[in-house]
């Protein structure tokens, strides 16, 4: 509907324009009598035929227009096939923006899932283990230096084995993001990734972050989790600054929340095009929530990840 709002005054004009340039023509010609001086003009090359050219212009004006009829029959046709085609495409494209919202809610299901199951299971092993082996260190160690030793073992390994479990729980899911909220949890990613890489990392938080959805919190502790891990293993970076917005309340349709991450290390090389399935990873996640997200060279050198999630309607105006 908004194709043919577009293009009719386009082409009103033009049959305005055709139809004044005939009447101008038709005034013109009568006043100046130019069919009796065309007619005039032919008879003296009548032996050139000359006098039957204008039955014959005419003749092919009648065969163009209907040339130009049936080309316009086809583009009709053609036009016709690439809007259904063209909606089919954006049909299958919003399936498939479903179908990989679903995904990413079933995987943070099951991580979980399995980060529960690690918990009550796994980590209640492992304290019940060093448990034990303290006990035994302690009953021990004065009389069988042996079995201290063995037990002193076993304790060190469970608390390997519970560091293990740690690191395992904040990859599979974000700890105390339903408790302490998005902004405490990216805090923490934040501070441990800053003390085991020796990077400065700076949060800059504008607008309130609580009441976000689920999903959305996901998406931006995920995206951020990623760039991290791409920033320790290309960037070399001395100092890393996460920016995020949110828009106060009562915005109007269309608010976003938007996600910048500036690092100041070697940056992409030129014409690089090249993406890894992490960067892939964070815009499927994006793409998700009906999202964009962008890498490219920061302004000032070392790398810019932005990102832009659209708010849900009921959170605008709760917020």
């Amino acid at each position: 509907m908004m194709s043919k709002k577009f293009h009719r005054p386009t082409a009103m004009t033009d049959l305005a324009i055709i139809a004044g340039t005939v009447i101008a023509f038709f005034v013109l010609a009568a006043h100046l009598e130019l069919s009796e001086k065309v007619a005039a003009w032919g008879r003296s090359y009548e032996h050139w035929q000359l006098d039957e050219l204008p039955l014959t212009l005419l003749l092919l004006s009648a065969g163009l227009a209907w040339f130009s009829q049936r080309r316009w029959r086809e583009l009709v046709v053609e036009v016709r096939a690439r809007s259904a085609a063209e909606a089919a495409g954006a049909r299958m494209l919003e399936q498939n923006r479903q179908l990989a919202r679903q995904l990413i809610q079933l995987q943070e299901q099951e991580r979980r899932h399995l980060a529960r199951e690690l918990h009550d299971e796994l980590g209640q092993c492992c304290v019940a283990i060093k448990v034990d082996a303290s006990s035994i260190a302690h009953d021990t160690r004065d009389r069988l230096e042996t079995a201290y030793v063995c037990a002193r073992a076993i304790e060190q390994t469970a608390d390997h084995l519970q560091d293990v479990v740690r690191s395992m729980l904040r990859r599979l899911r974000p700890m105390g993001l339903d408790e302490l909220g998005l902004a405490a949890c990216l805090q923490g990613l934040m501070a441990s990734w800053s003390e085991r890489h020796g990077t400065a990392c700076v949060l800059r938080a504008d607008g309130v972050l609580d009441g976000l959805d689920e999903a959305t919190n996901i998406a931006i502790y995920r995206t951020v989790q990623e760039s991290l891990t791409n920033i320790a293993k290309h960037a070399r970076a001395n100092r890393v600054v996460v920016d995020i917005h949110r828009p106060a309340a009562a915005m109007s349709e269309g608010d976003c929340i938007t996600l910048r991450i500036d690092d100041d290390g070697e940056g992409m090389s030129a014409g690089s095009t090249r993406e890894g399935l992490g960067i892939f990873g964070m815009g499927e996640r994006v793409h998700a929530l009906g999202g964009r997200l962008s890498v490219a060279a920061a302004p000032s050198g070392g790398t810019r990840v932005d990102a832009v999630l659209p708010l849900p309607g009921g959170m605008r105006q709760a917020a």
